[in-house]
């Protein structure tokens, strides 16, 4: 009996150190990767005013950014293209139809200080941007076999990545001066950006990395405690608080993304689905001619890729990670049977806190993460956080405009829609308490979202920014 539990033991010690970080940390290799390493991916219709027609995708990449990481920030790097795949056809089958990509240039103007960015940056265009990067949009219709190359927008200017958010003197009036203008509109009629934001994700990660150590009520959230905004640290600790990704969206009319280019309406139109993933690729062969700057030559394979949340920190085995990363979703049928039969929920949830999951094989996990896409019906209306019947639970509260069934929005509680899907409350006789209550008891990002595209908040200023004290919105906003 001691060395089953032992055994029990070793094995959710090995789950919680290898997964549920969103995506953060992904994979054994990424670790030495990071400008490649995804952390998130996002697919809904946008809820900004006036705009319900069109469906918004970003990624996002190097998580865990202090703000106050200078003289150099962050960068996206020039040997990564970024790209978004949309599978419209086949009956979501996991193989791409469309793919935007994104690769980016970086040129280090002529300066003779240490700075990245140097004095007052009030624009886009300011001569302090050092560091300066842009980006080229490809759109390809894969069926077609056509391609648009954008790399200016409608109005003729340099598609340019935001700068970071260095602090009130630096950088002022961030987001006015800053942050919204680097949303630009592409002449096909999609809107892009590209920099910094803040990471919309939130978890307590240090307490079930301290070997399942929750704090209480965690991770059974009754009454209250699953209502509104959530405990104040130190009863609650987001771990993801203050710190910012890099993002890339794209916002594009729900016709250039359905297989026919109509609107669906009706649930049962063959074309009220779509799904999407985001991947991160590398060119096959890298030469160092040092001092000379690498030389990356060959195809592109891919590195990372992230569908729907918690896929490969939770389901997939350690020494598979990597191998998953690799993989196309047309092909996760061969991953199926550490998704038919998690061990995190045999060994965690049923091993360790007793509790009574829904058995294998699990076709409900099955349906969502085979292939790993995330799925969204457009047909479903849009809700954003200050619309009536909005839930962070998305169906779980009534939402179906919430992930797993109308995408992923910013916002969507995943870590608590995740574990309880995972003890099985979609499954019949398996929904009851406690397994309907399962959360971390982080309910809310540190900081408010935007209303509007790009959705994510604006980036944490170096100078002042949100730590474990913003837990559950009580951070410092810094616009």
């Amino acid at each position: 009996m001691i060395q089953r539990m032992c055994r029990v033991a070793s094995a959710a010690l090995v789950l919680v150190a290898s997964g549920f970080s969103a995506s953060h940390r992904n994979g054994p290799l990424l670790l030495e990767d990071q400008t490649a390493n995804l952390n998130d991916f996002y697919l809904f219709r946008s809820y900004e005013s006036g705009r319900n027609d069109r469906v918004v995708m970003s990624m996002s990449a190097q998580g865990f950014q202090n703000p106050g990481n200078g003289p150099s920030y962050y960068k996206f790097s020039d040997s990564v293209l970024y790209r978004f795949n949309v599978n419209n056809s086949r009956g979501l089958d996991g193989a791409p139809d469309i793919q935007i990509d994104f690769v980016f240039k970086t040129t280090l103007r002529e300066n003779p200080t240490f700075l990245s960015y140097f004095g007052v940056i009030d624009s886009i265009d300011s001569a302090g941007i050092l560091l300066y990067q842009t980006y080229t949009v490809v759109v390809r219709d894969l069926k077609k076999g056509t391609s648009m190359t954008y790399d200016r927008d409608k109005n003729g200017h340099l598609l340019s990545v935001a700068p970071p958010n260095q602090g009130p003197k630096a950088t002022p009036n961030y987001e006015a001066k800053l942050g919204a203008p680097s949303v630009f509109e592409l002449p096909n009629g999609m809107r892009v950006f590209a920099g910094p934001r803040d990471d919309a994700f939130y978890f307590d990660s240090a307490s079930t990395f301290d070997f399942l150590n929750f704090r209480s009520p965690a991770p059974v959230l009754a009454g209250a405690a699953d209502q509104g905004q959530g405990a104040a640290y130190p009863a609650a600790a987001d771990g993801f608080a203050g710190y910012n990704i890099s993002l890339i969206a794209v916002e594009a009319p729900i016709s250039q993304l359905t297989a026919d280019g109509s609107v669906p309406t009706n649930a049962s139109d063959p074309n009220a689905k779509i799904a999407g993933w985001a991947a991160t690729l590398r060119q096959f062969v890298t030469i160092r001619p040092s001092p000379d700057d690498p030389i990356h030559v060959g195809n592109y394979v891919q590195v990372d890729r992230v569908g729907n949340p918690l896929t490969v920190e939770l389901l997939i085995p350690l020494p598979m990670k990597d191998r998953w990363n690799r993989n196309d979703p047309v092909n996760d049928m061969q991953f199926a049977p550490f998704i038919r039969d998690p061990i995190f929920v045999s060994a965690v949830l049923k091993g360790v806190f007793n509790l009574n999951t829904a058995p294998a094989p699990r076709m409900d996990l099955l349906g969502v993460y085979v292939p790993d896409i995330t799925r969204i019906d457009l047909t479903i209306a849009p809700k954003g956080p200050a619309d009536s019947g909005y839930s962070r639970l998305g169906p779980l509260g009534g939402d179906n405009a919430g992930w797993p069934f109308g995408g992923r929005r910013i916002g969507d509680d995943v870590v608590d829609i995740g574990l309880r899907a995972a003890a099985g409350v979609l499954v019949p006789g398996f929904g009851a308490a406690p397994n309907n209550q399962l959360g971390d008891g982080i309910n809310s990002n540190d900081i408010p979202y935007l209303n509007r595209f790009p959705f994510h908040a604006p980036p944490h200023a170096g100078f002042l920014h949100s730590g474990l004290e913003g837990t559950n919105g009580r951070g410092i906003s810094t616009q």
